[in-house]
């Protein structure tokens, strides 16, 4: 491991020892790099299947000071397939830290929105539409939801880059940001954006 594996939060250096790494990939280690060294918002460009997911997560989660009370990353993905694939990804690295994640997509359980709803707290992985819908129909809750975020992690950027979708996301980000407490650190992850 480099020195960037040395700058993550014990229970995350303990995670990639069990999982038996042979090392962090470039990304990783130039996100770690970059994360701890600047105050920079990022994009991570890399191809499919370097780390980008874990390049992005592991410097997020680790530099989170306390998981006791507000959702602290919020993650954003064009796609519900792709929110329910991290989820896993996620759920894996933040198990034994009893960090929540919760899925919030039109195909997620109620049950867990509403237990989410009632104590914000942890990772939430959401599709542009979900956030949409809290903002217009629930802007009470918007309230409470958005103001702990710390860190907000935008999937696959570059299908966002034009058109309406870009145009949404922007405004999204920009409502998202009235509620915060302090201005996140944006991260964008693509595998295709030159």
């Amino acid at each position: 491991m480099t020195d960037s594996y040395s700058l993550l939060n014990r229970d995350l250096r303990f995670y990639i020892h069990e999982k038996g790494w042979p090392s962090l990939t470039k990304i990783q280690n130039a996100s770690i790099k970059a994360f701890y060294t600047t105050n920079n918002n990022l994009i991570l460009s890399a191809p499919t299947a370097s780390g980008k997911t874990e390049a992005c997560f592991l410097p997020a989660i680790s530099k989170v000071s306390s998981w006791d009370k507000g959702i602290k990353i919020l993650y954003i993905s064009p796609l519900i397939a792709l929110i329910n694939d991290q989820f896993k990804r996620i759920s894996d690295m933040c198990l034994d830290m009893y960090i929540p994640i919760t899925s919030w997509h039109g195909e997620a359980s109620q049950s867990k929105k509403d237990k989410i709803i009632e104590n914000p707290r942890g990772i939430v992985l959401i599709t542009p539409e979900s956030i949409e819908a809290m903002l217009v129909n629930k802007s009470e809750l918007a309230k409470t939801f958005f103001l702990d975020v710390e860190y907000i992690i935008v999937d696959e950027i570059h299908s966002f880059l034009f058109g309406n979708r870009g145009l949404q996301l922007k405004s999204l980000l920009e409502r998202i940001l009235r509620y915060t407490y302090n201005v996140p650190r944006m991260i964008g992850l693509s595998a295709t954006i030159g």
